[in-house]
């Protein structure tokens, strides 16, 4: 028998905390939301599943340059971090210096300081002055979303042939659907936009984020 709407959903979350109750992470992720928290940044990290996911990915892909829009806390930088391969680096870029002394503590706590290159600043400003010294293998964005659209433009034109770029909070949770907002029905184009430019090299993946009783996702596109 089909689940109505009303029952789908709760078993859909139900199935996703069992995947996130079943994960185990290193103590520096929980010491990072655990700052994210005592300093007053906000707690808008991905989730411990999408981190293993976008560690995943970058292992795939053999990451050798990863960037990423969006530090916050530098919680999904240490689990791209951690995936480089040998001699790696990853570039991200951070709009607030207090998130960005945070992230600097959380890659010095984690032992991938010397690997990641943290610059503070809009990131579009950093975007165009840039030295990238050869194509990206992978691309998080992660940021302020109006932007999503120029952010993209930049990673597909610095992303070598079988990279990744992902893009976070595709749908804050089914507000993108919705679409009551001028805000939202923009979100709502980029991420059609996306879909119709590289069909089937494209994917969501979703998420929910216990705390906030947020179901979100994110979007993933293979380069050709």
């Amino acid at each position: 028998m089909a689940l109505t709407d009303t029952q789908m959903k709760p078993t859909f979350i139900g199935m996703l905390n069992y995947l996130a109750d079943t994960l185990e992470v290193d103590p520096v992720y929980d010491w990072i939301l655990e700052e994210t928290r005592a300093r007053g940044v906000p707690e808008m990290n991905v989730t411990p599943e999408q981190g293993r996911i976008l560690h995943l990915l970058a292992r795939l892909v053999n990451a050798q340059k990863i960037l990423e829009v969006g530090t916050l806390s530098g919680y999904s930088g240490v689990w791209l971090a951690r995936a480089l391969a040998e001699g790696g680096r990853m570039i991200t870029c951070e709009m607030n210096p207090r998130h960005a002394t945070l992230a600097r503590d959380s890659f010095e706590r984690a032992g991938v300081a010397d690997r990641v290159e943290l610059h503070v600043g809009p990131a579009l400003e950093t975007l165009a002055e840039l030295d990238l010294d050869g194509d990206l293998d992978m691309v998080l964005i992660d940021a302020d979303k109006p932007n999503n659209w120029a952010y993209f433009e930049f990673a597909e034109k610095h992303t070598r042939s079988g990279g990744l770029i992902v893009v976070d909070n595709i749908f804050l949770n089914g507000r993108v659907v919705a679409a009551e907002s001028d805000y939202m029905r923009d979100l709502d184009a980029f991420n059609r936009h996306v879909f119709d430019r590289y069909g089937d090299a494209a994917l969501t993946i979703p998420f929910y984020k216990k705390e906030e009783d947020n179901l979100d996702g994110m979007l993933i596109v293979r380069m050709p």
